[in-house]
């Protein structure tokens, strides 16, 4: 995955989970429960991960890898590519 040089992982990850739970609000109001299963599915771990991280295992790196291998196993490349588009 590509970072734009101007954000580092942290804050991709940070901002990712802001996207995901926007989204996962949009998809309901829209009434696409389907949607909104598949991202929190993908992102319920992550907090979990980021206390990972604050306890001195593990790094921001991993988790966006791990977002984007998640998000390839469940058919969600491209939610993550414009996730990150956006936020970026």
């Amino acid at each position: 995955m590509i970072l734009k040089e101007s954000m580092n992982s942290e804050t991709l990850v940070f901002k990712l989970l802001a996207r995901a739970l926007l989204d996962i609000r949009i998809a309901s109001l829209e009434g696409n429960p389907k949607m909104a299963f598949e991202i929190a599915d993908v992102f319920h771990n992550v907090p979990y991960q980021l206390e990972r991280i604050q306890g001195g295992n593990g790094s921001y790196q991993e988790v966006v890898d791990w977002l984007e291998m998640r998000c390839e196993q469940k058919g969600m490349k491209s939610w993550l590519q414009n996730a990150i588009a956006d936020v970026s």
